[in-house]
């Protein structure tokens, strides 16, 4: 594989982390706002107005992560990183779907948050997450 393919393959899973951290630090407040709701057992206090205002920014963040599985699996992958990279995706697409899992835990029509499902949903992003730094870094140690 030529060295600009090495480059433009390492340029994308860069921009795909980069989107994922400005992505999780613009759904971070909505975030803090549920968990200290929930952790005081407060969710009923949040209006309906503001669950539905979450939901929906929280959808439009998972669409972002959809967005970079997306870009992923259309990656030109380096024959060196092949396997590691199918990790990579795997991980980011469990990482997206434990993010729709925390969305679809909101219900502003009856102004609750599925607390066991958000918990869960938070634990699994955490592990999910933390899989794809790892996974990441061994790509980039590659391709170095």
């Amino acid at each position: 594989m030529k060295p600009q393919d090495l480059q433009r393959y390492a340029k994308i899973v860069s921009d795909v982390i980069e989107a994922t951290q400005t992505n999780g630090e613009d759904l971070n407040a909505d975030y803090e706002t549920l968990r200290k709701a929930i952790d005081s057992d407060q969710v009923s206090d949040l209006s309906s107005d503001q669950l539905t205002k979450i939901k929906a920014h929280f959808q439009s963040g998972t669409d972002k992560y959809n967005d970079n599985v997306n870009q992923l699996q259309q990656a030109p992958v380096p024959v060196k990183v092949l396997g590691k990279h199918k990790m990579l995706v795997r991980a980011y697409e469990d990482y997206a779907a434990a993010c729709q899992a925390m969305t679809d835990s909101i219900d502003p029509a009856k102004q609750v948050v599925a607390v066991d499902a958000f918990n869960q949903a938070e634990k699994d992003q955490e592990a999910h997450i933390a899989k794809v730094s790892d996974v990441t870094t061994r790509i980039m140690g590659l391709l170095a």
